[in-house]
């Protein structure tokens, strides 16, 4: 079985986990945005998952047989699934048309997205300064979409990202009791896998003659043989999936998300560097202030306890 080093089971450890693993995720999306022009994301994904899926195997063997994977709500990790790829696919189809910032910055309404939801879902009772906190941060995203920034209508990408991932994520605390990590993340990654081969082959009509740019082409694009060097970079995102992955396991297995999971917002720090150093992009005063709205109001929510009742 797989343990954590015994430093990262302190909450400093934790922490650290926690911004290593965020660290790591964000260098997939430099790698998927410099490929946008060239791959279409269904062979972007199907590269991760041929790559994922194995190393995910090797975990999930790592605490017991492969029936474990059938024994517990499959169909609900596999719905589960479905909308962490629907999740991933509207954040990477963003990043052909916006900065690295600015849809980062609109993923990042994911936590409020979650306090929105979280009564009808999990019966969580939220008091009046989170829905404030949700109505700042939405404020948040009208600024960022502000017709003189950066505007198109691959904004609503990343936002449409951000409720897929609260809703997977409110999913998992619904089924995911008793069910380990590694388990929860193979049918998440075998769905990928699945759903990427799938669309392609839904879309493969369309392929001929389409001549058109940016997100809806990094949708349509007909699949290319890769160079060595490109196979390589999409496949870096499998086992960057991986790595990631255990790491923030990791991290909130040994101290709760109130307590950590505000480290997550340093994804915003990378975000920046990276669109500034592989693109030369620099956010816009609106994209910072519009972030700023986001970020400050998520910490809020994901800090303050919910309302009791």
């Amino acid at each position: 079985m797989i343990r954590r080093p015994p430093f990262m089971s302190t909450h400093r450890g934790a922490m650290v986990a926690l911004v290593l693993g965020i660290s790591v995720f964000s260098i997939q999306d430099p790698i998927i945005k410099s490929l946008s022009g060239t791959y279409p994301l269904t062979e972007a994904l199907a590269f991760r998952g041929v790559v994922a899926l194995p190393m995910f195997t090797l975990l999930v063997l790592s605490i017991g047989p492969l029936r474990n994977l059938w024994t517990r709500r499959p169909l609900g990790l596999m719905g589960r699934g479905v909308l962490m790829i629907a999740s991933y696919t509207t954040f990477y189809l963003s990043l052909a048309d916006l900065s690295l910032a600015t849809t980062v910055s609109l993923w990042f309404t994911g936590p409020l997205f979650m306090v929105a939801f979280s009564p009808l879902m999990v019966g969580e009772r939220q008091g009046w300064r989170r829905w404030t906190a949700v109505l700042v941060g939405l404020v948040g995203v009208v600024v960022i979409a502000h017709p003189s920034n950066e505007t198109s209508w691959a904004i609503a990408l990343p936002v449409a990202a951000a409720v897929f991932y609260a809703i997977g994520q409110l999913t998992a605390r619904r089924i995911g009791i008793g069910i380990p990590a590694p388990v929860i993340s193979w049918h998440q990654n075998f769905v990928y896998l699945i759903a990427s081969i799938g669309l392609a082959l839904i879309l493969a009509p369309f392929v001929e003659g389409y001549t058109g740019t940016g997100s809806l082409a990094f949708l349509i694009r007909s699949w290319l043989m890769p160079t060595l060097d490109d196979a390589a970079l999409l496949g870096a995102c499998g086992l960057i999936a991986v790595i990631g992955n255990t790491l923030i396991v990791f991290a909130y297995r040994s101290a709760g998300p109130g307590a950590i999971g505000a480290l997550e917002y340093t994804a915003m720090l990378w975000a920046v560097l990276w669109g500034w150093v592989f693109f030369g992009n620099l956010p816009t005063p609106l994209t910072l202030a519009g972030a700023a709205l986001i970020v400050a109001s998520g910490l809020y929510a994901v800090t303050r306890a919910p309302a009791r009742g």
